[in-house]
């Protein structure tokens, strides 16, 4: 029996699976919270957590392999992260209460949204409605990561 010798394709897809390997998850790396918003579940009387948002706008993320540098509660050492497709009635831990329609409203692209998971303490997910934005959900706040300069 002959030893295999990869064709030159089956090199190029070796060589290209291995570059792509290489890269770090597009995730990884500073953000910034923008601004925040009352969410769409919440009442229309309820102030908001003024210390929330005094502690998180303006304020850097940044999303490491082995932690998450951030203001709490979104800090974690050790994150597990896992990118999830989610449909709108996922978002927020379910919390929207007519999904499609509101997700649309804030920007998202029906029908799976990606999702980062980090599997720390607490429930935060990071629903993105593109490559440079995302927003997470906070005390009936709803806030926008935008992808920062390195």
């Amino acid at each position: 029996m002959r030893p295999y010798a990869p064709t030159g394709t089956a090199l190029l897809i070796l060589t290209s699976m291995t570059v792509f390997a290489a890269q770090p998850p597009a995730y990884l790396g500073p953000w910034v919270i923008a601004r925040s918003q009352a969410a769409p579940w919440s009442a229309p009387d309820e102030p908001p957590v003024q210390s929330d948002i005094e502690r998180l706008v303006g304020k850097r993320v940044v999303f490491d392999r082995d932690r998450i540098e951030a203001p709490e509660p979104l800090a974690c050492a050790g994150p597990h992260y896992e990118i999830i497709s989610y449909t709108s009635d996922l978002l927020f831990q379910g919390n929207l209460t007519d999904p499609d329609k509101q997700a649309m409203a804030l920007g998202y692209r029906l029908p799976q949204i990606m999702t980062l998971e980090t599997g720390c303490a607490g429930p935060i997910e990071f629903h993105f409605l593109n490559a440079i934005t995302a927003m997470f959900a906070l005390n009936n706040r709803l806030y926008r990561l935008e992808r920062a300069r390195r």
